[in-house]
This record gives structure tokens, sequence and C-alpha cells, in this order.
């Protein structure tokens, strides 16, 4: 499965940018009631984000009492337990944890074409807005884009961060603004691997179109795994992608990501197959997602900022708390 383009493609009408719309006043003050909740992607570094069943000595919340064993820290000891029932315990409090959440955005050919409502621009602005409540929630942010392989070549992977306050949200911006279409394929796999080095457990958000072998998608998902990192796929697709009306007229397509060129019938079974092929493809993209514990989205991105935040991140098993 690949993003494909007719040799000559469709006029668009003048579109206004997504990834703007996720920093206008509206959008900033429906954030506001947003918090993102994952499921086990606490890291280990202290921080604001509390986690249960996870006990330590220090915190503000009390979780249970233990019995008191020779060596613990005398302050921990509850005091007025002690003058009830004649026992000596020790106060246990919820752990709070930093989460390291990484938003990484596919900007390969196949994200493009490099304009207002493309694609790019849709996975920019779930990056923004994400990343926008994440920083709200007191979570640690990095910002990441893998672009394309020109020629063969591997790209150069573009990364930002941690941002730890709602206060870098204009590094955010500044980051997100500058990531552009790249050409060539991505590989998901090799660039993951190079962000997540020095990463152990927290939440990878990956923003991609999928449209690739689902083989290198499972690579991709198996360094996530293999960083003990909970990951959230969002599949980001055009109105084009979804919908193969507008190829009548066209009878040959060319590769965004390799320039290939292909010729094709176009007839309505041509339509009915490329459909059919698309519904197989996301399908199993949701299968090899869950086959690795993993959750996933999918959106066409002139579906609106609104419309994904209501219907779409439920499905990435991410909680809105209002």
């Amino acid at each position: 499965m690949a993003a494909l383009r007719a040799v000559r493609s469709p006029a668009r009408e003048p579109a206004s940018s997504l990834f703007e719309q996720a920093f206008a006043p509206a959008t900033l003050r429906m954030l506001d009631r947003v918090r993102l909740r994952a499921a086990h992607a606490s890291g280990e570094r202290p921080g604001h984000t509390r986690v249960r069943n996870r006990g330590d000595v220090s915190g503000t919340e009390l979780e249970r009492h233990v019995a008191y064993v020779r060596g613990d820290d005398l302050r921990r000891i509850d005091w007025n337990v002690y003058a009830r029932l004649d026992e000596l315990v020790t106060r246990r409090f919820v752990a709070e944890r930093e989460v390291p959440v990484w938003f990484v955005v596919d900007s390969s050919a196949s994200m493009g074409p490099d304009e207002p409502a493309s694609k790019l621009d849709m996975a920019r602005a779930i990056a923004a807005m994400l990343a926008t409540v994440s920083l709200s929630g007191g979570d640690r942010v990095s910002l990441a884009a893998i672009p394309g392989r020109k020629d063969g070549g591997p790209g150069a992977t573009m990364m930002h961060g941690p941002l730890r306050s709602r206060r870098a949200l204009a590094e955010a911006r500044g980051f997100l603004a500058g990531v552009h279409q790249a050409a060539g394929p991505a590989d998901l796999a090799a660039g993951l691997d190079q962000l997540l080095r020095r990463t152990r457990r927290g939440l990878v958000v990956l923003i991609s179109d999928f449209l690739c072998d689902l083989d290198h998608v499972a690579r991709a998902l198996d360094v996530i795994a293999s960083r003990l990192c909970e990951a959230k796929l969002v599949q980001v697709l055009s109105r084009e992608d979804r919908d193969p009306v507008w190829l009548y007229g066209h009878d040959v397509l060319i590769d965004r990501e390799t320039g290939a060129e292909h010729r094709i019938e176009p007839s309505p079974d041509t339509f009915r197959r490329y459909e059919a092929v698309l519904l197989e493809h996301i399908a199993s993209l949701g299968r090899v997602a869950a086959r690795h514990g993993m959750a996933s989205a999918l959106t066409v991105s002139d579906v609106g900022l609104t419309g994904f935040l209501r219907d779409e991140l439920p499905r990435l098993g991410l909680g809105l708390v209002r």
C-alpha cells in the first residue's frame, strides 16, 4: 500500500492550516479542560503524575500503612496510629512519577503535499494538541519527526525536548512549524531506535498514514516494546486516500515516495478493488497494533480538530477528564 497521486493532481480550494488552528485561543481553551491518562507509562523520575499501586516513601497522598521494620525512616512513623493502637506503622504514599511522552510525526513524502489541510498538516496539529495537554499535565514531552530516506539514504531524524511545562509551548510550536515533507519513504523502526535509545518506559504517540508494508510497522512497534514503552498509533489519511472518486479521468498514478508510475484502468471495478485493499490494510494495521498490546485510531485530515478530540481520542484508550 502506498500514497499515490495523479499525474496532474486535482485543484484544491484554499484551506486554513490545521496546525495554526491548534494554537487558536478557542482550541487552547478547550484543551485546558482535557487531561490525557495513559495506562502504565510512568517512568522512574519523580514528577507530578500519581501512580497508584506503586508505593513511595514520599508524596502527598497517603496510600497505605505498613508495619515498621528496623531501619525504616522514623519520620514516616504514624504516631497517631501508635497512640491509638500501640502499633508502630509507617506511612506509604501514592508514588508521583514523571511520564516521558514522545510525539513522533512521520514527515516522509507519503504525508504530502506540504500544504494546509494535508495529512502532514493534520499530523502536526494532532502532535501540537496532545503536546499541549501533556505539558499541562506535568508530563516530560519530547517531539520528533522521522523524514523520508531520499535516494535510499537514511533520513536525519529531528527531535526537540524534553519540555516540562506549558510555558514551553512556544518551543513546541516552533519545532513543529519546522517539520516539512521530506523526499522518500520513512524508516520508522530506525528512526524510533535512534530517538528512544535512552528511553526506558514512557508513552510513544506515533502519527503517520502507515501506507507502507506492515512488516515495517511491526518492526517499529518492536522497537517501542523493547524500551518497555506504551504506544498509541494515530493513522492520518486524506480524503483522497479514502475516496477514490478523484481517480476518474486519470490512467497514470505516481507513488509519492518513490516516483514510480503505475498505469491503471480507471473503471468502477478498479475503484472497488482499491477501496477493498485500503480497508483491509487499515484493519490489518489494527491487528498488528493489537498483537503488540497497543491502541490505534484512524482520522481523516478534513475531519477537523474538534472531531478528532471527540471521536478518536477515546479509541486510543486516552481518557478525557473534564
